[in-house]
């Protein structure tokens, strides 16, 4: 039998209104049953999508929304009839993909009017979409999208199966698929550090959570973490915050009507997991960190979001989730916050019952910095070049921009020269070896990081 007196001692279920890291709910965004799955390619840039079902009819549908100004308005570009929208992902402004859930299930004995085709893709920023011509066999629906590159994709599912994935290289001209049902029952959501190494979640072929790992690109994969309790889990989402310190959520499938969860994490890059229990009789959807540190579990729309401010050692419910326009109020929560995207150390979203945006606490000199670069790459991850756009609030008499490795060892430096007020860009086309490196611009007072991501 599992023990809830463990959560009781790691677990703090006080409230709390943390004043340093605040979610806001955009305005102007959708409202949903749930939003499962948003992209951005750039911090204006982004995609939203959500699927419902209408038990009523009983049909299933979902639309697919855009911004331009990060979030301050969306429009929308689908609203289909019976699609259900699981995932989506971006290569640029124009070329991206959603997947589609495909459930043909009944309720009352009755068959949802559903869209069968898996995967879509699109040219023009999501103003039309066409099915993808996938190979034969394919998986029959779409949970999950990455994005390595801006020429290599990698999309999975179903999360009740069956258990497969389609890869392209070329930016979606072609597609191959793997068979995954000796490895794993089903398939959710993954992340790759490049174009070879990466990670797939979802539950195993005998019925219990896992993380799958490769170092190859998908030639062969291998159980980074298979649990060993008998449970009908799934390891639903999966974060990386650094290269070495990463995050999962197990999603309890199971019947009970109170049961303990767990939470994964590692910090030695996904070779090793750890189980630590979270909240009893939670249902643990999405999972993202802002840091190695501070991040949220989102959920289970009955007992709120929680946040972590010490690596998950406690846990406590954040205030700051929720929207007030019924029915999607909910005193302390949100409705099954599903996703959350890192897109810089100061800019973050999630999205459930509509889409959030956080406020990172300025605490001195790092976020005046970011203030005054305003800085941002993409695409991200890339394969052949990544533009670095910057902004300067005043002149500066010469702008440096330099590019580390993950040892710190500079790999490249430029003199931008001297540079007025105002929006700027770098076409960064050097080749890298693949990995995780870091960019700075300084103007000799002020300095603005980030992290790109070289994939071939």
């Amino acid at each position: 039998m599992r023990s809830i007196c463990t959560v009781a001692v790691l677990l703090s279920l006080s409230l709390i209104s943390n004043a340093q890291y605040t979610w806001h709910s955009l305005p102007a965004a959708p409202t949903s049953w749930r939003f499962d799955d948003f992209y951005f390619v750039t911090p204006q840039m982004g995609w939203a999508i959500n699927p419902n079902y209408d038990y009523l009819a009983p049909t299933q549908y979902g639309r697919i929304f855009k911004t331009t100004d990060g979030g301050d308005t969306w429009q929308k570009l689908v609203d289909s009839s019976n699609t259900f929208y699981r995932s989506v992902g971006f290569a640029d402004s124009l070329n991206g993909w959603v997947g589609n859930l495909a459930d043909t299930a009944t309720y009352m004995g009755v068959p949802f009017t559903a869209d069968t085709v898996p995967f879509y893709e699109t040219h023009d920023g999501g103003i039309s979409w066409a099915p993808v011509n996938l190979p034969h066999p394919h998986p029959a629906g779409i949970c999950g999208i990455s994005v390595v590159t801006d020429s290599v994709v990698f999309a999975y599912g179903r999360f009740f199966g069956p258990a497969g994935y389609v890869k392209t290289t070329d930016k979606g001209a072609s597609w191959t698929f793997t068979g995954m049902d000796s490895l794993a029952f089903g398939l959710v959501d993954g992340h790759f550090f490049n174009k070879d190494t990466g990670f797939i979640t979802g539950m195993a072929s005998d019925h219990t959570a896992m993380i799958l790992y490769t170092v190859n690109g998908g030639q062969s994969w291998t159980y980074a973490y298979h649990s060993t309790r008998a449970d009908t889990d799934r390891v639903w989402k999966i974060f990386f915050p650094s290269r070495n310190v990463g995050y999962a959520s197990i999603e309890f499938g199971g019947s009970q009507t109170i049961y303990d969860t767990w939470y994964l994490k590692t910090t030695d890059g996904g070779l090793t997991w750890t189980e630590h229990v979270f909240a009893p009789s939670y249902d643990e959807e999405g999972i993202g960190f802002i840091n190695d540190s501070t991040g949220w579990i989102g959920g289970d729309f009955l007992h709120g979001t929680y946040i972590t401010q010490d690596g998950g050692n406690t846990w406590n419910i954040d205030t700051t989730f929720g929207v007030s326009t019924m029915p999607y109020a909910v005193t302390g929560s949100a409705y099954s916050i599903n996703r959350f995207r890192k897109f810089s150390d100061t800019l973050m979203y999630a999205s459930g019952n509509t889409i959030y945006k956080l406020s990172v606490p300025n605490t001195g000199v790092k976020e005046v910095a970011n203030y005054d670069h305003d800085a941002y790459n993409f695409p991200n991850p890339f394969s052949t070049s990544t533009t670095i756009v910057y902004t300067l609030r005043w002149a500066s008499d010469d702008v440096l921009l330099e590019v580390t490795n993950v040892l710190g060892q500079r790999v490249f430096t430029k003199h931008l020269g001297k540079q007025n007020s105002g929006k700027h860009q770098y076409i960064f086309g050097e080749q890298l070896p693949a990995g995780v490196y870091y960019y700075s611009i300084s103007n000799g007072v002020f300095k603005s990081t980030g992290k790109m991501v070289a994939g071939e």
